[in-house]
């Protein structure tokens, strides 16, 4: 993470404004140029993401009823991370949950940010290769699991898969195994 070459900002007040799945506070800043103003922030303990491939190389997503957006989506599989939880862990947790499998191997594929300009939640995207059913998993969510070629889930990036984090895993899982196949 690279720092600010224009100063720190200062707080002068804090007011936690909901505190539950994420914390909303709101700060009283005041900018290095002197720019002073109330800045909301949402804290969020951070997410793992999974691409799960079956050892024929295609991809399981997850089709999901999503609240906020009021629809089905289709997804890979993801899941919050719990209180001093290893990303990997919930990674390998999710893939469980949500599709009844296990990977004989599970990479890392990268992190990133959200929305760093208003949110510190960190996402941490996983690659699971060779999936198999997992006979010990029980499914916690309403998912329904849709197994297709890597390639056609690329495909539906921006008319069915509309989560960007789904579609940055989708890609970074692609580029691996390109990598590998050279």
């Amino acid at each position: 993470m690279s720092k600010s070459t224009q100063g720190a900002w200062t707080t002068h007040a804090v007011r936690v404004l909901h505190d539950d799945v994420v914390r909303i506070e709101e700060h009283d800043v005041c900018t290095p140029e002197g720019r002073e103003y109330a800045f909301p922030l949402v804290l969020s303990p951070g997410f793992a993401k999974i691409v799960p491939l079956l050892p024929n190389g295609d991809v399981v997503l997850v089709r999901q009823y999503r609240y906020a957006v009021g629809m089905e989506t289709l997804e890979v599989p993801a899941g919050a991370l719990d209180s001093g939880e290893d990303p990997l862990a919930c990674a390998a947790r999710e893939l469980g949950e949500e599709t009844l499998l296990r990977a004989s191997t599970i990479e890392a594929l990268g992190e990133f940010c959200t929305s760093p300009g208003r949110m510190d939640e960190r996402g941490f995207i996983f690659l699971a290769r060779d999936c198999q059913p997992d006979p010990s998993a029980r499914q916690h969510e309403p998912t329904v699991p849709i197994v297709m070629p890597l390639a056609a889930a690329i495909a539906l990036i921006g008319t069915e898969i509309l989560a960007a984090s789904s579609s940055l895993a989708l890609l970074l899982a692609e580029r691996r195994l390109a990598e590998h196949d050279r």
